[in-house]
Parts: C-alpha cells; sequence; structure tokens
C-alpha cells in the first residue's frame, strides 16, 4: 500500500496538470461561446440597424410617389387633357413642379415620372424629371414608350412591368439605357372607372444605396443586397448584381440562405465557399428585398486562435514551474485536506457544481466522498425545491411565482428601452357550466388539456397557468406577425383535438388574445397585458354572442 506521502505527491501533482487541462478546455470553450453570442449579436445589430437605414431611406420613395398619385388622382381632367393643348401644358406644368418639390423631400432620386397611358394620350405624353447632376430635378422629353417592345428592361421595364402587375410595384434593379444608370424603380399605376390612365414613378440609383450597404463592416465581412429570388442586386464585387443562374457552384452554397424564409429566421447561418467557411445573416427589407452580411469564420475565430497559442506557452511554463516547487511541497499531507476545504467552502456559498477530484481509500478520500455526496444531495433538494416553487402541479407549466418573475424582468427591459416581447391571454369558455354539471374533476380534465395544446404550441417555458382556467403566454423577440401564426397553429391544434377526442360531449373552447408590447402606448408590463385581455374578453364575448348561456 502506498504511503500518503506518495499518493499525495501523484495525485497533486496529477491534479493540477488535469485541472490546467480543464481550465483550458473551459477557457477555450467559454471564448467560443462568447465570440459566437458577440457574432451573432454584432451581426444581428448591423444587419437590423441598415436595414432600418435601407427601409427608410426607400419608403421616403414610396410615400412620395404615392404623394403624387393622389395629387394627379384628385386633378387630372382625362377629357380636356386628352382633347385641350391649353389644360394639357398647364397640367404638366404644374405637376413638374409638384414633381420637383415631392422628389426633393423623397431624396436622391434619379428620375420623377407620370407617363400616361401611350395608346390614348400619345407615346411621348407626360412629365419626365432627371436629376442634372447637381441635385436638381429638371424636365427631359420622355422617353417615347411605344418605341420599344415589352421585353426592353432597359427602356421600359419602368413602364410595362408595374402596368403588367397592376398595383403598386418596386421594379427589380436593371440598367436603364435612356439615363445609363443602374437602379430601380416604385411604381404606381394609375386607374379610372377600371381604365388605365397611367402610371406614375421614381427612379433610385442602386449606387445611392451602396454606401450604406458598403458601411456594414464586421470582421472582414461584406454586405450585400439580394431580390427575394436570390438574384444579387448590389455586391462590392458586382456592383451591378449577377443574377442566381449565372452563381458559380460555391456561390449557390450561399444562395440557400438569402430568401425570404432564411432572412425571417433572424438566426446566423453557415456555409462554405472556396475552401473557407463563412457566416452569414440577412433581413428582409419592406419592399420585398434582401439585405445579408457575410462574414469568414476565419475573421471571428481570429481571437480563439491567438488564445490557443497563449494556452499552449502558459501550459509548457506552467508544467515547469509545478514540477520545480511541488517536488518539495507534495510530501505536506495538508495540501489535500486544504483541497477539501476549499471544496466545502465553495460548496457552503452555493456552489454546488464544485468537482472534488481526490479519491483514495484513506480516511481524507472517505472524507472526500462525503462532501461530494453532501453536495450532490443539496443540489438535488434544490432542483426540487425549484420545481415545486415554479410550477403548476396539475399542468406542468409555470405557476404565478414563476410568471410574477417574468413580469419583473419585462419590466426591467421596458424599463431600460431593450423590451421586444409578445403576451397572450387564455381563458377557457364554458368551465364554470361544466363545473356546475359535470364536478370539478371534470373541469381539471378540460384544464389539463386546454394547458397540454399550449405547451404543444408554444413550449412550456412560454406558459404560465396564474389561476384557475387563465393562462398567460409571454415569449421575446416576437412580432405582432407571430402571434397571427401561433394562433393560427393553435387553432388547427384544437379542431384536431376536438375532433379526436371522445371523453367530451361537448368540444373544448378556448377564448385567446395577444398583443405585441408598443412602446408608443406602453409605459409597462401591465399596459400589455391589459391590452392582451381586453382582447381575450372580447373573443369571449363573441364566443357567448347568440349562445344560449346562463353566464349572459
Amino acid at each position: 500500500m502506498r504511503s500518503i506521502k506518495t499518493k499525495s505527491f501523484l495525485l497533486i501533482f496529477g491534479a493540477l496538470i488535469g485541472l490546467f487541462i480543464l481550465m483550458s478546455y473551459v477557457a477555450d470553450n467559454v471564448l467560443n461561446e462568447a465570440v459566437e453570442d458577440d457574432c451573432f449579436t454584432t451581426m444581428s445589430i448591423l444587419v437590423n440597424e441598415k436595414t432600418r437605414t435601407l427601409d427608410y431611406n426607400l419608403n421616403r420613395i414610396e410615400r412620395g410617389v404615392k404623394r403624387l398619385d393622389k395629387y394627379i388622382e384628385e386633378n387630372i381632367d382625362t377629357v380636356k387633357l386628352r382633347s385641350d393643348s391649353s389644360y394639357n401644358r398647364e397640367f404638366y406644368s404644374e405637376l413638374s413642379e409638384k414633381c420637383a418639390v415631392v422628389g426633393g423631400l423623397a431624396g436622391d432620386v434619379a428620375a420623377v415620372y407620370f407617363r400616361p397611358n401611350p395608346d390614348v394620350y400619345g407615346s411621348t405624353s407626360g412629365v419626365f424629371m432627371t436629376d442634372n447632376g447637381n441635385n436638381e430635378l429638371v424636365n427631359v422629353m420622355p422617353t417615347d414608350i411605344l418605341k420599344y417592345s415589352k421585353s426592353d428592361r432597359e427602356y421600359v421595364a419602368w413602364y410595362y412591368e408595374a402596368v403588367d402587375s397592376g398595383e403598386p410595384t418596386w421594379i427589380k434593379p436593371y440598367k436603364n439605357k435612356n439615363i445609363n444608370v443602374y437602379m430601380m424603380s416604385y411604381v404606381i399605376p394609375i386607374y379610372k372607372n377600371g381604365t388605365l390612365l397611367g402610371i406614375v414613378g421614381m427612379d433610385v440609383k442602386v449606387s445611392e444605396l451602396s454606401s450604406i450597404i458598403d458601411s456594414t463592416e464586421y470582421k472582414d465581412g461584406t454586405a450585400f443586397l439580394a431580390s427575394n429570388d436570390g438574384d444579387i442586386i448590389y455586391h462590392k464585387d458586382y456592383p451591378e448584381g449577377v443574377s442566381v443562374k449565372h452563381f458559380s457552384p460555391e456561390m449557390r452554397a450561399m444562395a440557400r440562405y438569402i430568401t425570404p424564409q432564411f432572412a425571417e429566421s433572424s438566426q446566423i447561418y453557415s456555409y462554405s465557399m472556396k475552401g473557407n467557411k463563412y457566416r452569414i445573416i440577412s433581413r428582409n427589407l419592406d419592399n420585398g428585398m434582401i439585405l445579408a452580411l457575410s462574414v469568414p469564420e476565419k475573421g471571428i475565430k481570429r481571437n480563439v486562435r491567438a488564445l490557443r497559442v497563449r494556452m499552449i506557452v502558459l501550459f509548457i511554463i506552467v508544467i515547469a514551474v509545478v514540477a520545480a516547487i511541488f517536488w518539495r511541497l507534495m510530501v505536506i499531507i495538508v495540501l489535500p485536506i486544504k483541497e477539501l476545504t476549499k471544496a466545502s467552502s465553495r460548496i457552503a456559498k452555493g456552489e454546488l457544481n464544485t468537482v472534488i477530484t481526490y479519491k483514495s481509500d484513506d480516511e481524507i478520500g472517505t472524507l472526500a466522498k462525503s462532501v461530494s455526496l453532501m453536495a450532490q444531495e443539496i443540489k438535488e433538494y434544490f432542483a426540487y425545491i425549484h420545481s415545486q416553487a415554479y410550477t403548476d402541479a396539475m399542468t406542468g407549466v409555470g405557476n404565478k411565482a414563476a410568471y410574477m418573475d417574468v413580469v419583473k424582468r419585462m419590466e426591467t427591459k421596458i424599463s431600460e428601452g431593450m423590451a421586444t416581447f409578445i403576451v397572450i391571454v387564455f381563458d377557457i369558455n364554458g368551465l364554470k357550466n361544466v363545473n356546475d354539471n359535470l364536478g370539478h374533476e371534470y373541469g381539471d380534465m378540460l384544464i389539463t388539456d386546454a394547458a397540454g395544446i399550449m405547451k404543444n404550441v408554444f413550449s412550456t417555458e412560454h406558459v404560465f397557468r396564474i389561476g384557475g382556467d387563465e393562462f398567460i403566454v409571454v415569449i421575446e423577440n416576437k412580432t405582432q406577425k407571430d402571434i397571427t401564426d401561433y394562433f393560427e397553429k393553435f387553432d388547427k391544434k384544437l379542431v384536431r383535438f376536438n375532433e379526436n377526442n371522445k371523453r367530451y360531449r361537448n368540444a373544448l373552447e378556448i377564448s385567446k388574445g395577444g398583443v405585441p408590447y408598443d412602446s408608443k402606448q406602453d409605459t409597462s408590463y401591465k399596459d400589455v397585458f391589459r391590452r392582451a385581455d381586453d382582447m381575450m374578453y372580447k373573443d369571449k364575448a363573441e364566443y357567448y354572442r347568440g349562445r344560449n348561456d346562463r353566464r349572459r
């Protein structure tokens, strides 16, 4: 049997090496997680910021065109426009002034125009104003529309594609050979009494947006603009875009992540191109285009690689120092006891995951085993207490205590201006009648089955039962569209449950109401809850309307 002295030497020396390896492993993983979190947060912030900026600029164009559309519809006399040349000149003169003002307010637009139906009013009639290079819009001779076929996108896409759509449309970017500019157009077709009057629109140079896109800098990454069908509209390497059909095989690995579905997910994805790995995140713009940011993984992982080199150097130094110093100190039997003392102290402070590495068949080993067992038992007991305190026993969802913790967290985020969440309120219809006529045991079955549907749709950690048959769902980083999607899924689950359920004579019916947090009208969590609760009661009132229910 080895002496405690020998075992102490072997144990402490080995434990220190193992501890250093463990610390290195943990540090590497922690740094990796931190880098990933920073990558996700930073890329999300950058793309969101640039998306808002692009949306703001493009929305100004839309508002300007809509203003001109309204002006034309309210002021034009189509009969005189076709037959009275004097009225024709006067109307176009006034419209030119209006276009200049509205175009100036809309920003750096390449052109503003109103082109009436060429088959009725002439192929060169209308108003066409372009930038003269000094940020001034001046009248030019309108393009002869009938001179070109519908397929000549580079000359008349702004007219025929808008007319074909029959509604306000963002024309996919194209090289306009009339003014030799790579641009995109927002155009509204105008109808009078069901007949095409013409179109009104604005052109914006893609180059006006490129400075916004190119300023999205992060870890050697590149931002680019794409259409909703995957074509690249602008990339610093493709300033006039490139269509999907011309993508290289490696570029196609990236193409799958620049679709509206992936952009809606708000997630970061990985792909490989030319032997290198990249991370990509994308967002949908209001006009249907997609802004994406692609970052090489080697730029993201640069700090991790540097840390690994330092850890290897430090490991070598530590091994040398430990071998020199602990050769003498290992003989001191108190070291294992000190290790146990420190572990016990950490456990006493609540660090119940503390690992005791000492193992032996002597008295100190027995003590170490007892301390480890004590920590595990305390940990299991705390877990049990926590589960009892925060879980509704009947349904398995969060109880009111868990819900109040969530409310406090949302209040804090609201006060910090960082809140983005939705609140949904549920209430079972007709539960009182069920309890009165069939008994509370039957009512509890309704509550449990309702909770099961909610857990299936929203996930258990987001569902809280705060009393009787009242449930509340709180989920962060969701919007009104998510509420609509959730309700559609919930309704389908409820219908399927009722179709398959044989235990109830009547169908399980649940009223619901949900709203997102709105900083413009909500000053506290209570305001969000109150709006969701009001919607739920409106839904419940609609359910009871016309029913012979004693609740009425």
